[in-house]
């Protein structure tokens, strides 16, 4: 056999012994599996954040004092999500309207995609360390791991938010954590439901921590669409009825 014929020989031999092997997605597969997919949240039955937050004397003073200094609210001139700056996590998490998500699950990684703001969120499963200088984001940094059958995330990093800004939010501090756990179960009507438990925790702010309980339907036939906020402000321009957010003032 000719020095070329070995080689070819080798080549296709390699083709099925020498192919990549991707491995599993980590944790649990089964309950994976399931959670995979897009939902919407049930807002009939989830928990939304309290009015009244449990802040600390020195953030409770932090945010009167912007209050003062800023307030009263104007809706038409404070809403920053009209201006197309989306709330930082867990707003996509926690968001009551109709928009959807999709959970996508691949080896050591969970994304979700967001409908609204078209939103991308990456959940690692491997091990890993937040960098200390890693900067702050709108989703922060996630890692998460199974304990059984509950996928725990715990997110770090996320952007602040102000000094207690008009849409109802406490102060945030640079040590604020939040935890999930994501079940999976069935509702009234015994269909499949995803369940998020989320706690905040923020030592320099909260004087202890915040919960609520995000429930979310199952919903095979939806499609997570395309959220563009700014074509819904140029599309009220050019319909004759301009858009009033604070930079066009």
């Amino acid at each position: 056999m000719t020095g070329v014929l070995r080689l070819l020989a080798l080549a296709l031999a390699c083709l099925g012994a020498c192919r990549p092997v991707l491995a599993a997605p980590a944790g649990h597969p089964a309950i994976a599996q399931q959670m995979a997919g897009v939902w919407l949240p049930d807002g009939r039955h989830s928990e939304r954040l309290p009015r009244s937050w449990p802040l600390t004397p020195a953030a409770q003073a932090a945010a009167d004092r912007y209050q003062q200094k800023y307030g009263p609210i104007d809706p038409t001139v404070d809403d920053a999500n009209a201006s197309c700056i989306p709330e930082s996590h867990p707003y996509g998490m926690r968001l009551i309207a109709q928009y959807p998500f999709e959970l996508l699950f691949t080896p050591g990684r969970v994304t979700v995609f967001f409908e609204i703001y078209g939103g991308i969120r990456r959940i690692y499963l491997d091990p890993r360390d937040v960098p200390a200088d890693a900067l702050p984001t709108t989703m922060g940094r996630s890692v998460g791991h199974w304990e059984g059958d509950t996928l725990v995330v715990q997110t770090t990093r996320v952007r602040k938010e102000g000094l207690g800004k008009f849409s109802g939010n406490p102060p945030v501090g640079i040590g604020r954590r939040f935890t999930e756990r994501l079940t999976i179960g069935k509702d009234a009507e015994g269909r499949k439901q995803l369940r998020n438990d989320i706690t905040i925790e923020d030592p320099g702010v909260l004087a202890q921590p915040v919960t609520l309980r995000m429930l979310y339907k199952w919903s095979p036939d939806i499609e997570v669409g395309e959220y563009l906020c700014q074509q819904d402000i140029w599309d009220q321009n050019v319909q004759g009825s301009p858009s009033s957010v604070p930079w066009r003032q």
